[in-house]
């Protein structure tokens, strides 16, 4: 049985770096699946560790919901750079995304139609307004797929070429044609195929 949903990620370090401020993670919580991507000001080792400490944050906390464990590592961030960050829930029963975003992440769930959304304004770190998350109602054949603002606005279109089954060979493909040379960058996708 193939594992369900499909994630795969990549990334790209600033030039003359030697680590991304812009990090990705995803994990299990139950019958739901968490995923984040955190883009630490700036970049260089600081945004890394930045990011890095986000990501820890946000894991393992399966009854606190996602707009609380932002607010949560926006106290716990304030020693660091700070970060702009999006994390997603995929409940599989009520095929919902739950998202919640602070700052310049981007992302969409593209499907029989495009939804786009944005971060709240703001850096985890420095303190929030107030987060409403926003749920997405998904299909099998639908694509997720979430970027810092080191990659250019996503835009599949009809474009046959695009690999929509298969998440890594897009996440390296958008990484390859849509990544900026002036900053880090991270894309997420994800597929819910059965």
């Amino acid at each position: 049985m193939r594992e369900w949903p499909r994630i795969a990620a990549a990334s790209r370090v600033y030039p003359g770096e030697t680590v991304c401020g812009d990090q990705v993670s995803w994990w299990r919580e139950g019958p739901a699946t968490l995923a984040c991507i955190a883009d630490g000001l700036g970049h260089g080792p600081d945004a890394h560790r930045a990011a890095q400490t986000l990501l820890a944050l946000l894991e393992g906390q399966p009854e606190i919901d996602l707009a609380q464990r932002l607010v949560t590592g926006d106290r716990a961030m304030r020693h660091t750079r700070g970060a702009a960050a999006a994390l997603v829930r995929i409940d599989p029963g009520t095929r919902i995304v739950t998202v919640a975003a602070v700052g310049n992440i981007q992302g969409a769930l593209f499907g029989a139609r495009t939804r786009r959304f944005d971060g709240t304004p703001g850096i985890v770190g420095a303190g929030l307004r107030h987060l409403k998350p926003l749920d997405l109602p998904f299909a099998c054949d639908d694509l997720l797929i979430l970027w810092t603002d080191g990659l250019r606005p996503v835009d599949l279109g009809t474009d046959p070429t695009v690999p929509h089954e298969d998440p890594e060979r897009l996440a390296a493909q958008l990484m390859a044609s849509l990544g900026r040379q002036s900053d880090d960058c991270a894309v997420l996708c994800i597929t819910f195929g059965e």
